[in-house]
This record gives structure tokens, C-alpha cells and sequence, in this order.
């Protein structure tokens, strides 16, 4: 690799939505050093930069390896004095740099690229977009490249969130490349394994990375076990790898009654070569951890299309709760750890230690609910789990989390704990230097991260115990983030305990297991277990819907511009509920949530009410219609490509509420390295697996029923032009026009339980 590389200080603010600020010069990759040439930057001295050249740090660590890394910075920026004015946001900008790779071997090489601190890498003038922003290391940029010299051109983002903000604002990237000499390599960083306890596997799910390095679809036809070893190792579902692509290979170990915990196994898999195929094999030894019933252990589970892992702690065994008598179970302790932390790390694993994860809901639910499997499996005999009550504690980006989770899922979350947490992404570097857009484009883009916005769902806590806790010199989350929370929650009348510790930062040992936290655990774990829920609350709903609390579960809304409301009032001697909604169309009564308190009675906005005895809760819909009154709706076939619902509803994130492996459904030729990167993001950043397919609108239209929504992964289709194929709904909003995209107002159709009700599009 070249060190020799020329950074272009064209500093802008912030990582902007939208093209890339140079294109209005043609793009970086039209623009050739010259010294004398200026550019316009509204962080600059006179405001304009220029380019300058700055050296790599080259290191060749192995035959056919060699790894740099770049430090661009800009000094002549006076960095502290706009900080003093604009804050943290000051200190994000974008900068691009241009250097050379050299590929000196005789003939062409299958390379993997590494680019930890990337947004974006152009390479010989094609582009791959995603890189790797927070150094995973996981998934690399795969290419054949030939002998020579290649130009490389990097688009580098200084982020506050990902590179701190004490100190000089440099941004810090490294490139590695390695030659690919085989067809198929596996990142064997990237095992996952179950642990052992007395002998077994608390659950059998297990993963591991596979990259193909060549331009030829491989398919992985089995893993197995060899040498004689008696345990079964089984694959979940074929897996198919088009050129360059990379995608976790699930799979399932069943112990045999050996005691062997290193197992030889190897994975078979095929090559299509033209109309040839190759079969090969490729040899993996795997290595079970035993763990004592006491300790901290990895719980593997499933959740989709992939396997992911939780840190499990199961109370000591000198631990003896005071279990009532009949039938008691005990509340899950639900640990969500800051950013750049892994869960099976040290530090996680002992957090907890004194007290008896990408953190997503989907994957707490999926976490929590494969604990019974493990009390099964390793016959764990002390008490019951309540799956459906969680006590939240998370710290740092894991403190927001548990504000997520609180503001969420308030009839789930029983308890609440957030440490040194921040009270909002955007609230922790505020948005405040983003491109100025269309007053209509920013109302948008702000209404699509309101569902983030906790400041605003407060008023769902009402009745959960919240412990809050921050050092006072915490120069990572300043404290005025609990700070202004717990004075949001003192004017929603549920006020917060808040513990603010003098002289301390961010992290310390035992920063959740100070004596008010363990006081807090002890008081909101042990018997009996009180719901608190106010005579008077109030559900505020964001446009992704979904929130339950009380018992009334909001699945939509009349329009997801704004959020929906639900003021409740409690009469505790007639057991009547009167509630006054705004902007709530259908709801439903969720029996697991109102095992503690029934209403007899609902009042819906002081005119329609309805007697609860007759209700089937989970069967029976609370439906506003279009004059504005209540009825009740038996159909069960509501759910239907007219009406959004469940994982559709929120804003473009949705898309990642998959109930199984992505579809990347490919419908125009010379696309397939769009595709690929795709996957490669989503594995990257979300470890996420996708499937590729050349058979355009087959994943889409493959039912016969076109009003069926399949539950099954979802998909992104990828077209040019016309080649995209036409959606199911007839009054889909978004079609193709010419060269670009349309919108337009639908008229009505009927929906399935009501008359008929306006577009929303």
C-alpha cells in the first residue's frame, strides 16, 4: 500500500443528509491536486480550505497483508472557539483524501479491504458506500483487483458520537488489505457458541461468518461433524453466497453423550463455475466453555434469520428470595451496556457482579424469552422466570436505552435504571448545524426520528419506579441529560429518584452497583410486586405505534404525522374508564396486561361506551370510523396491504424490524455490486443476513393471495428505471415516472372493517 495520500480540508458541518457536498464541483473524484486552489467552507479561516498532503503510517504485518493509517486534522480551524458557540456539534465535519493501492503480485488478486473509520471508498472510480464508520472489522469490501497501482479516494465523517469530542477533533482511519487465495473464507472471530452448564447447552444455536471470495455464486451445502466425535452439528436452512458476498452460516450443535468439548468439523460447500460445479471443503475446529451455574454465561438465540447472543446471569445459588407461597416467579434484571462495548466483554459480564444487548427491543424480547430453554436444558431447578416483567438498567448509550424501553414498553418495564444515560440521540449532539432544507423535507426528517425522542413519550412512565444516576464531572454525558429528565418527569407528577454522584465521570468499577442501585434492585425484584398504575395517566403514541400500557395496546394511528393520545381516567369504585383519545384509530384490549386491574366499563371520548365483560381481549378491535365514532370490529382479516400495521408502521427504520432473513430481490442487470454492498451494510452494521435474488417480484408476488401480507423476511427491491416492478396495493403513492419518482394522492378504498376511508398517502 502507498502512504502517499492528499486530504482535501473542504470541511463542511456535520455528516449532511443527502449527495455528497462536492458534487457541485463534480465529485471529489473531477477534482486533481493543485496546491493553489481554494474551496469554500463555512468552518475556515476567510472561509475557504485548500488541499495539503499528509502521510500514512504503511505496515506490511504478512505475506499478502498490509494495513495503513491515516490522521487528517485540521489546526488552522480554530476548533475550541466555535465549540464555545455551537457545542459538540462544532466538531463534526467531512473531509476526503486520495492515495494508491499497489497489488504487486503476477497476476489478478481477490482482495479484502478493510476500512475502519470509513463512510465511503471509491476504488479505480467505482464506488462502495457503508464502509466500516465504527470499526467492527467484520465484513470487508471484497474485489478482484488487478497488478499495479489503484487509486484509492476515501469520503471521511468526524462524528461526536463515534470519536468523542475531548481533545483535537482528528479523524482517525485505517485501511487493511489482505489477498483472498482461497474461494471461501471464514471469520472465525465472528463464532458464536453457546456455553456450557452441568454438562449441557442452554440452547443449541450457534454462527459463524462465511465471505466468498470470488465472482462465482457458492452454495453451502452442510457442516458437520468429524474424527469421530458423537455430538450432531445441523445447518438451519441452506446458504447461498453470490460473488463477494458475506452472510452467517446458523446452525445447531446436539450434544452426544461424550464429554468432548473441542469438536473437528468441517463445512461442505459447492462451487458453479459456468455449468460446472466444484465441491470443496473447508476444516473448523470449534471449542465449547463450561460454565458454573453461578456464573455469567453466553445465551445464543435465534431472531431473524440469525443468531444472536444475550450475557445471562442466573442468581447465585446462595441467593434465597422470599417466594410467596404458590406460584411465584421472579422479574428479569435487563442490562443494556454503552456503545463500543461487546456484551460477552469483561466488563459486562461483571457489572453486575455485587448485584446478583446493539441494544434493540426485538432482541431483548427474543433474549428474555429464550431463558426458559436454557432453565430446561440445564435443569436449573431454584424459581420461575416472569418473562414479561423486566427491571431496566443500562448505562451510557445503554441509559438511553433503557429510557427506550421505559418510554415503550411501559407494561413490560417494571423498573427502571438509567445510568449516565443520555436523554436522546440527537439531544446528546444536537442536530443543530445540519444543511438547511424545504421546511416540509425537515418537518419529515424530524417527525422519522420522533419515535427517539423520549423527552416527548415521558408521560408512558407514569407508574414504573425510575432510579436515575450520573456522575457530576461526567465529561461523556454531561449530567444535565438526567438532569432535564428528571425534571420532565417532576411535570408529568411521576417524579424520578435522582442520585447525582459528586467527583465522579462517565465509567467507574461498581458505577451499577453503588448502594442506592442495589437498594433499588433488591426493593423493585423481591415480593410482593405491586403494578402502580395512577388512577389517571396518559399513553402518548409515536407514529410507529405498538405501545401498550394499562392494558390498552394502540395499534394505529389516524395519521402518523403527529402522535397519538390517550388520556385515561380511572373511576376506582364503579371500575368505568374514560378515555379521551386524539389521533388514535384502531386499539385493543391486551389480556397478559390487564391480568392486574379490569375496567368494567369503556367511555371513549365521553359519548360511546362499552361494557368490557363481553370483550375478547387479542380478538376484538376498539375502530374509530370516519364520522368520528367507536365501534367495536370481530374481523380478524383486518391486517391487509390497505391497512399499516405492526412492523410497517414509523418511519424508514421499519425496514429493520425483519421477522427473518432480508430479500434483496434484483431486477435490473448490472446492479449485483449494489446488492452485495447492501448486504454488506446490514451485515456490518446490524448483523443482519440477506439472501440475493436475480428473480425479479418473485419474493414479492410469489402468493396468490394478493391482499396476504407473508410474514417472513422483508425485501428490498432493486431496479433501474421501468424495470421496477409494479406494487401489490393498487394506491401505492410511489411509482416511476419517467426518470424519477412520483407522488400522488390516492382516492379511497374500502378497508376491511370499515366503509371506506381516505388515502393515506
Amino acid at each position: 500500500m502507498n502512504g502517499s495520500y492528499l486530504a482535501l480540508s473542504n470541511v463542511v458541518p456535520e455528516a449532511v443528509w443527502g449527495a455528497d457536498p462536492l458534487e457541485s464541483h463534480g465529485g471529489f473524484h473531477n477534482l486533481s491536486f493543485d496546491a493553489n486552489a481554494s474551496f469554500n467552507s463555512a468552518l475556515a479561516v476567510n472561509g475557504s480550505v485548500k488541499w495539503k498532503t499528509a502521510r500514512a503510517l504503511t505496515h506490511n504485518f504478512a505475506p499478502g497483508k498490509a494495513r495503513t493509517e491515516l490522521h487528517v486534522s485540521f489546526p488552522e480551524i480554530d476548533w475550541k472557539f466555535t465549540q464555545a458557540v455551537y457545542g459538540w456539534s462544532a466538531l463534526q465535519y467531512q473531509a476526503w483524501a486520495r492515495g494508491s493501492l499497489n497489488i504487486g503480485h503476477w497476476a489478478p488478486q481477490s482482495v479484502a479491504i478493510f476500512t475502519s473509520g470509513l463512510l465511503e471508498i471509491v476504488i479505480d472510480g467505482k464506488r462502495h458506500f457503508g464502509g466500516d464508520f465504527y470499526h467492527y472489522g467484520t465484513v470487508p469490501i471484497i474485489t478482484d483487483l488487478s497488478t499495479g497501482d489503484h487509486v484509492v479516494e476515501l469520503r471521511l465523517i468526524r462524528d461526536v458520537r463515534a470519536s468523542g469530542a475531548i481533545g483535537e477533533p482528528t479523524i482517525v482511519v485505517s485501511l487493511a488489505a489482505e489477498i483472498r487465495n482461497e474461494p471461501l473464507s471464514v471469520d472465525k472471530e465472528s463464532l458464536l457458541l453457546p456455553d456450557m452448564c452441568r454438562g449441557k447447552l442452554g440452547t443449541p444455536w450457534a454462527s459463524i461468518n462465511l465471505h466468498n471470495n470470488m465472482a462465482d455464486r457458492i452454495a453451502v451445502l452442510a457442516i458437520s461433524s468429524i474424527g469421530g466425535c458423537r455430538h450432531k452439528l445441523v445447518m438451519n436452512e441452506p446458504l447461498d453466497l453470490l460473488g463477494y458476498q458475506a452472510r452467517p452460516l446458523v446452525f445447531r450443535i446436539y450434544l452426544g453423550d461424550s464429554s468432548q468439548k473441542e469438536l473437528p468439523a468441517e463445512i461442505l460447500y459447492k462451487i458453479h463455475r459456468g455449468n460446472d460445479e466444484i465441491f470443496q471443503t473447508y476444516p473448523l475446529r470449534l471449542r465449547l466453555t463450561e460454565k458454573s451455574v453461578s456464573q455469567a454465561q453466553k445465551l445464543t438465540y435465534f431472531y431473524a434469520g440469525i443468531v444472536s447472543y444475550a450475557i445471562l446471569r442466573p442468581p447465585p445459588v446462595t441467593c434465597a428470595p422470599a417466594i410467596p407461597e404458590g406460584d411465584g416467579a421472579l422479574p428479569v434484571i435487563v442490562g443494556l451496556h454503552g456503545a463500543g462495548v461487546e456484551a460477552d466483554s469483561v466488563q459486562v459480564r461483571e457489572m453486575l457482579d455485587a448485584a446478583y444487548d446493539t441494544w434493540g427491543a426485538g432482541d431483548v424480547e427474543a433474549a428474555v424469552n429464550a431463558i426458559p430453554r436454557w432453565i430446561d436444558s440445564t435443569g436449573w431447578d431454584m424459581v420461575r422466570v416472569s418473562q414479561e416483567e423486566w427491571i431496566v438498567v443500562g448505562h451510557s448509550n445503554g441509559g438511553q436505552g433503557a429510557w427506550f424501553l421505559a418510554t415503550h414498553y411501559p407494561d413490560k418495564v417494571i423498573a427502571a435504571a438509567p445510568v449516565s444515560g443520555y436523554s436522546s440521540i440527537e439531544n446528546y449532539v444536537p442536530y443543530n448545524m445540519w444543511r438547511d432544507s424545504e421546511p416540509l423535507l425537515s418537518f419529515v426528517l424530524s417527525r422519522s426520528r420522533s419515535s427517539f425522542k423520549h423527552e416527548l413519550l415521558l408521560s408512558n412512565v407514569a407508574g414504573i419506579p425510575i432510579l436515575q444516576q450520573h456522575g457530576s464531572i461526567d465529561d461523556n454525558v454531561p449530567a444535565f441529560h438526567s438532569r432535564l429528565m428528571h425534571e420532565l418527569l417532576g411535570q408529568t407528577q411521576w417524579p424520578s429518584q435522582y442520585d447525582e454522584l459528586q467527583g465522579q465521570n462517565h465509567w467507574f468499577d461498581g458505577v451499577l452497583t453503588t448502594p442506592s442501585l442495589l437498594a433499588f434492585y433488591n426493593e423493585t425484584a423481591t415480593f410482593p410486586r405491586r403494578r402502580r398504575l395512577p388512577l389517571a395517566f396518559t399513553i402518548t403514541v409515536p407514529s410507529s405505534a405498538n405501545i401498550a400500557k394499562g392494558g390498552i395496546y394502540v395499534d394505529q394511528l389516524r395519521s402518523p404525522d403527529r402522535n397519538g393520545v390517550v388520556q385515561v381516567t380511572r373511576d376506582a369504585y364503579s371500575g368505568i374508564w374514560y378515555l379521551n383519545t386524539t389521533n388514535i384509530h384502531r386499539f385493543h384490549l391486551s389480556p397478559r396486561d390487564l391480568s392486574f386491574t379490569m375496567p368494567s366499563a369503556l367511555v371513549l371520548d365521553g359519548r360511546d361506551r362499552f361494557e368490557v365483560g363481553y370483550i375478547r381481549p387479542e380478538r376484538m378491535w376498539f375502530l374509530r370510523d370516519s364520522r368520528g365514532r367507536w365501534t367495536v370490529s370481530e374481523r380478524e382479516d383486518w391486517r391487509q396491504l390497505n391497512e399499516r400495521y405492526g412492523r410497517q408502521l414509523g418511519a424508514m427504520d421499519a425496514v429493520l424490524r425483519t421477522k427473518g432473513t432480508f430479500n434483496i430481490d434484483i431486477c435490473s442487470a448490472g446492479i449485483e455490486h449494489i446488492a452485495v454492498q447492501i448486504s454488506r451494510n446490514l451485515l456490518q452494521y446490524f448483523a443482519a443476513d440477506s439472501q440475493l435474488s436475480r428473480q425479479c417480484g418473485s419474493l414479492i408476488n410469489s402468493d396468490r393471495n394478493q391482499d396476504r401480507v407473508v410474514d417472513s423476511g422483508n425485501v428490498i427491491t432493486l431496479a433501474l428505471g421501468t424495470e421496477l416492478p409494479s406494487s401489490k396495493h393498487i394506491s401505492f403513492p410511489i411509482r416511476i415516472q419517467g426518470q424519477g419518482l412520483s407522488l400522488f394522492q390516492g382516492c379511497c378504498w374500502p378497508r376491511a372493517d370499515t366503509e371506506a376511508s381516505p388515502s393515506p398517502a
